[in-house]
């Protein structure tokens, strides 16, 4: 029988910065990071921009103080794109309004300079497990409720394959033919409820990823004791989301060590 391989696709980064030290310093801790990987590099604005129009980029770091067209201004330019970079924005300063302004424009964290090799390896660490697919499966007796928290899922950072179930026991039966990474189980459903569909998901999987969903602040707090990985109040948000599934698996939070 004949085998082929696909071979996967380089990482392709952009390193964007005017002072020559800070370009060498952060390709270096990219191409430390392991893998096949391009690093493109950019001195001013403007080619900033000329490599992210002609050229795939995943990630790229991009100092806010360049010549010609600043970072920001690049950043804004690229914001909503159907193929927007993981932006890793590079600043001497936490100024909290420019911070605002690249939490606003999706860029994914905001770097202060003298940073180490750890901050750029945490965030090409992160795009490595944002991009792997996440298997979800999402458990509301609601109709309604289903198609909103689908579409905030669709809205995450992270790359999701959600599959819906409306009950806990058709809930059961489609994750054991079908295991998902994360399950998010309202706990206020008739009938089996989230309190029940969480222990026979964890009598069959101790190990299994549980996010408790509810309304009622006062029922989710009755509801830590049954140990889910997380618990969201509705309504939430899609950072909510993003939220969670950092903690779940062990990233990082963006922005950790700046001012909001």
């Amino acid at each position: 029988m004949d085998v082929s391989f696909v071979e996967a696709e380089a990482l392709s980064v952009l390193v964007a910065d005017d002072a020559g030290l800070w370009r060498r310093f952060v390709r270096e801790a990219v191409l430390a990071y392991g893998g096949t990987t391009t690093v493109h590099e950019a001195a001013t604005g403007l080619q900033a921009l000329d490599c992210l129009s002609n050229n795939r980029v995943d990630v790229a770091f991009v100092d806010l103080a360049m010549p010609e067209i600043n970072g920001a201004e690049v950043v804004e330019r690229l914001h909503g794109a159907r193929r927007m970079p993981f932006f890793a924005v590079i600043s001497v300063t936490s100024d909290a309004e420019q911070i605002a302004r690249m939490r606003r424009l999706a860029a994914y964290d905001y770097l202060v300079k003298p940073f180490d090799t750890e901050a750029v390896r945490r965030v090409l660490a992160t795009h490595e497990r944002v991009t792997q697919t996440t298997r979800v499966l999402l458990v509301d007796d609601s109709g309604t409720t289903l198609s909103i928290i689908r579409r905030l899922l669709d809205r995450s950072i992270f790359r999701l394959d959600i599959a819906e179930a409306r009950d806990g026991v058709s809930a059961f039966e489609l994750y054991a033919r079908r295991t998902a990474d994360i399950v998010f189980i309202d706990l206020n459903m008739p009938g089996l409820d989230g309190a029940q569909t969480l222990r026979i998901f964890r009598a069959y999987n101790p190990h299994v990823h549980v996010v408790l969903m509810s309304a009622s602040q006062d029922a989710l707090d009755q509801a830590r004791e049954l140990g889910a990985n997380a618990y969201l109040k509705k309504p939430f948000l899609p950072r909510d989301i993003d939220l969670v599934m950092h903690r779940m698996f062990g990233l990082t939070l963006p922005y950790h060590d700046l001012a909001p």
